[in-house]
């Protein structure tokens, strides 16, 4: 079987055919399908435009992989109509009958199918008719109740309905079975932050670290959760404020250049740190990091020829608010040992 060139190189070669379809053909249109899926890029205007192209011109061409162009493209479809307007006005539009002409050619080949099925709620949820789509997608979870994509569209349309609490509780019985999925995870942290609720959001970020712990930005949204959690009016607690600077500071660690969401962090929490003491009168002493802090922020903003930046004025005189009565208060302390 030849093989399928890369989805640049192909999109190159339609571009200078002025990507129309019927001018690159099928060889160059299915390379383009193929690429897409290969890739595994979230393109639909791609396989909507050419994938299309080929099931309306070229059906009986595309042999075996008919079926699965027929899904791709129906996919494209109800994307395009999602972003679109829900109810009449998508049932009403070309994409959606296309869509449902392509949904009753798959039923009739796979009779049964719950990868059919599931298309078909994929469908209702783009009318509009959620409880029709959950309908569906409990038939099949009742047949097959690790089915991943029928538990992921579950937890879609919770929270396309507004019902947050339980889309967390679907991702989460999701999470029992499939415990290494990122997305989920950063997905149920939204869910909880979005309710406020900081110390599960902050369990979510922990399980994603022991999942990937050189990703910097898992570390960073970390802090930021300590932080938050530290700075509560009720509950909140220096040693938290000290986690979120551990956190703030392991992500310089893994990216030291260009991090400013790291360091207005640090910057934060060793400001509402103070130079006070924690646990059993141990000093945790910020002036050190502040200084590391704020050096390293007006480097950011400096650039070394040109104009400075624009912002850089507001960001210095913020950081001299933030730091001023600290570092005040800090100049006769020992020397830190360090974040």
């Amino acid at each position: 079987m030849q093989a399928v060139p890369p989805l640049a190189e192909s999109l190159a070669r339609a571009k200078a055919r002025g990507n129309e379809p019927s001018r690159c053909g099928f060889e160059l249109c299915r390379s383009i399908l193929l690429g897409v899926r290969d890739a595994r890029a979230n393109r639909p205007d791609l396989v909507r435009t050419f994938g299309g192209y080929l099931l309306q011109h070229h059906a009986s061409s595309l042999s075996h992989e008919v079926w699965a162009a027929y899904e791709q493209v129906l996919v494209s479809l109800l994307q395009h109509c999602r972003t679109a307007k829900r109810g009449a006005a998508a049932t009403e539009s070309e994409e959606m009958r296309l869509a449902q002409e392509y949904t009753a050619t798959l039923a009739a080949r796979f009779s049964g199918s719950l990868r059919v099925k599931r298309l078909e709620a994929m469908m209702w949820e783009v009318k509009g008719e959620f409880d029709l789509a959950m309908a569906d997608y409990d038939e099949i979870l009742k047949e097959d109740p690790h089915n991943l994509l029928a538990l992921r569209r579950q937890v879609a349309v919770s929270r396309a309905r507004g019902r947050h609490a339980d889309a967390a509780k679907r991702l989460v019985e999701y999470l029992n079975t499939f415990c290494s999925d990122t997305e989920a995870w950063l997905m149920l942290a939204e869910l909880y932050l979005i309710g406020q609720q900081y110390k599960r959001a902050a369990f979510c970020m922990e399980e994603l670290i022991l999942i990937n712990p050189m990703n910097y930005i898992y570390h960073t949204r970390a802090g930021e959760i300590s932080y938050t959690l530290g700075m509560a009016a009720q509950g909140g607690s220096h040693d938290q404020l000290l986690t979120a600077r551990k956190y703030f500071a392991h992500t310089l660690e893994l990216k030291p250049e260009n991090n400013l969401r790291a360091l207005y962090g640090m910057l934060l929490a060793c400001a509402a740190m103070g130079n006070t003491t924690k646990g059993k009168g141990t000093k945790v002493d910020v002036v050190e990091v502040l200084n590391y802090v704020s050096a390293q922020l007006t480097k950011c903003y400096t650039p070394p020829t040109g104009a400075a930046h624009p912002m850089r004025a507001v960001v210095m005189a913020m950081v001299k608010k933030l730091t001023g009565s600290v570092l005040t208060a800090g100049e006769k302390a020992p020397a830190a040992q360090g974040a």
